[in-house]
C-alpha cells in the first residue's frame, strides 16, 4: 500500500466525519499543512501517526491499512480473521468507562440469545 492511497483514506474518514483539515490536524497537534501532505501520500507516515489519526477519526488501523478489494471497494472489516477482530476488541475497551462495557456486554448477549 502505497502513501497515496493511506492518505485518501484519511481524507475520506475526515470528511465522513465531518472535519475540515484545520480541524483535525489541530485534534492531532499538527499543521493544516502537514494534514495536507498525509492526505496527498507526499509526506511519510509513522506507524504512532496512523495510530492517533485512527483514534481521532474512531477508525481501526486497519481501515486505513487494507488493500481494496477487486470491485474497487475497500475490504471489508468483516472479513477480518475471529483473532483479529478479537485483537481489535481488545484493544479498544479501555477506552470504554464501566457504563459503556456494560452496555457492550448487553448488546453482546442480545445479539447471542436472538442467534439461537
Amino acid at each position: 500500500m502505497i502513501y497515496r492511497d493511506i492518505g485518501k483514506r484519511i481524507q475520506k474518514a475526515r470528511e465522513e466525519a465531518g472535519l475540515s483539515q484545520e480541524e483535525l490536524a489541530s485534534a492531532l497537534g499538527i499543521t493544516q499543512s502537514a494534514l495536507s501532505n498525509y492526505e496527498l501520500g507526499k509526506r511519510r507516515l509513522y506507524l504512532a501517526n496512523m495510530e492517533q489519526i485512527a483514534k481521532v477519526l474512531e477508525r481501526p488501523l486497519s481501515y486505513f491499512m487494507e488493500e481494496e478489494g477487486s470491485d474497487g471497494e475497500e475490504a471489508s472489516t468483516e472479513q477480518e480473521s475471529p483473532d483479529e477482530v478479537t485483537a481489535e476488541i481488545n484493544r479498544l475497551l479501555p477506552e470504554l468507562d464501566q457504563e459503556e462495557r456494560q452496555e457492550l456486554l448487553n448488546y453482546m448477549k442480545w445479539r447471542r440469545d436472538r442467534s439461537k
